[in-house]
């Protein structure tokens, strides 16, 4: 079973696996492809109750994004205030969850959905606000384990405002989340999101940075972010996409099954013209990225969805060999993205990242196919198909991506 994956079919069971208390994973991995769903961030912010996770979810299984994969229900800062009672555990607002936390994951499971939730690795989130772990992480893992939470971001907004070290304290994060008193399998995102000197200037460190985080988070957690936020709440543009884009792309070995790096959000109709919200998913399936939308999904146009469901796309992202896509051709305003796929194919982007339309060329050889007399070239947001002897070329409108599945013809 791929365990939060599209292809996932089950919730992860309680018991062992996970990450072991030395950050080395246990058989079977957690997320052996990029893990998917929905997160409140951008696209409901930090007030939401029960009755707003419900409608959320409902509009993921009736609109058929659970279906093409989104499944995680991930509950960011707002959850929760950071309060703690006489014995340290957290406070739970019984009028902005009713029945509880764990009512909720029973919930979302029993509907074929998966739970996520939100804390931070200091004393609280951002600006000394929300809800943080520090001197309570094995207390806070044990509840969210006990709350029946298959999933949980680790922010590093307060921790780094207070200048705390992300690798120590993430490794203990991790360590607690294995130790869980319910044994209960969870995955760790690091969301260590700082640039070097985002916070005043001189902090963080580049060693403690985003930028940083390939170095030590693949053996405790399964994604970890390597750029800052993608925007703002309800604001999101193509120009900071592609920025993550990049830095994304500086380390892609450090990627594959069971971890992976993470640019952050899918966000259609959050600034973004459609066009650029589908050269997002283009090329974060290059990235085999985990794809959490980060928009609203009540809100979304019918054309959105339907791109977010992209069954062609999405198998790029998820495919098994878990291999993330590099560029292996820039010249100008044009890139040719490859990345490999199982049985030989090859995933193909050609992206503009200029403001005039442009031909971006490239061939099988150059892509990383193997050599063969003809070639099958399936473009993968038209469904159209057509046949090449080797050169592959398309002209691509500005801000904007064609998406190639390239297979040899056998002779």
């Amino acid at each position: 079973m791929t365990i939060f994956g599209s292809s996932a079919s089950a919730v992860p069971p309680a018991g062992s696996g996970g990450v072991g208390p030395q950050g080395r994973p246990h058989q079977p991995l957690l997320a052996t492809v990029p893990y998917m769903g929905w997160n409140t961030y951008y696209g409901v912010g930090g007030v939401f109750d029960e009755v707003t996770i419900l409608s959320v979810a409902r509009s993921l299984l009736d609109r058929g994004l659970a279906r093409a994969g989104y499944r995680i229900v991930w509950l960011d800062f707002g959850w929760a205030t950071g309060q703690r009672d006489r014995n340290g555990e957290l406070v739970i607002d019984h009028r902005q969850w009713p029945h509880g936390l764990r009512w909720l994951t029973d919930w979302l499971h029993r509907h074929g959905l998966l739970a996520g939730i939100y804390t931070d690795a200091g004393k609280s989130g951002c600006h000394g606000q929300g809800v943080g772990s520090l001197g309570h992480y094995q207390r806070d893992a044990d509840s969210f384990a006990a709350w029946g939470f298959d999933a949980v971001k680790v922010d590093f907004c307060g921790a780094g405002q207070a200048g705390l070290a992300p690798r120590p304290a993430y490794v203990r994060f991790a360590k607690a989340l294995a130790n869980n008193s319910s044994h209960r399998r969870m995955m760790l995102n690091v969301c260590n999101f700082w640039v070097p000197g985002q916070v005043n200037g001189t902090l963080p460190t580049l060693a403690n940075s985003a930028y940083a985080n390939y170095r030590w988070a693949p053996r405790i957690a399964q994604s970890w972010r390597t750029d800052t936020d993608i925007g703002f709440t309800r604001d999101i543009q193509f120009i900071n996409v592609l920025r993550n884009l990049d830095h994304d792309a500086a380390q892609p070995t450090a990627a594959g099954p069971g971890h992976w790096n993470d640019p952050d959000y899918l966000g259609p109709e959050l600034g973004m013209t459609s066009s650029e919200a589908q050269a997002q998913l283009s090329m974060w399936a290059i990235l085999a990225a985990p794809l959490i939308l980060g928009s609203d999904p009540r809100a979304l146009s019918g054309a959105s969805i339907e791109m977010l469901e992209n069954r062609r796309v999405i198998a790029v992202d998820q495919d098994p060999l878990g291999i993330q896509g590099t560029v292996v051709n820039d010249e100008g305003s044009g890139q040719v993205w490859s990345k490999p796929l199982k049985h030989g194919d090859v995933a193909i982007a050609l992206l503009n990242r200029g403001s005039q339309a442009m031909r971006i060329t490239t061939t099988a050889g150059e892509a990383g196919l193997r050599s063969a007399r003809s070639y099958r070239v399936r473009d993968l947001w038209s469904g159209a198909t057509s046949g090449t002897t080797g050169a592959i070329s398309a002209e691509v409108p500005p801000d904007s991506v064609v998406l190639y599945r390239v297979k040899p013809v056998p002779a």
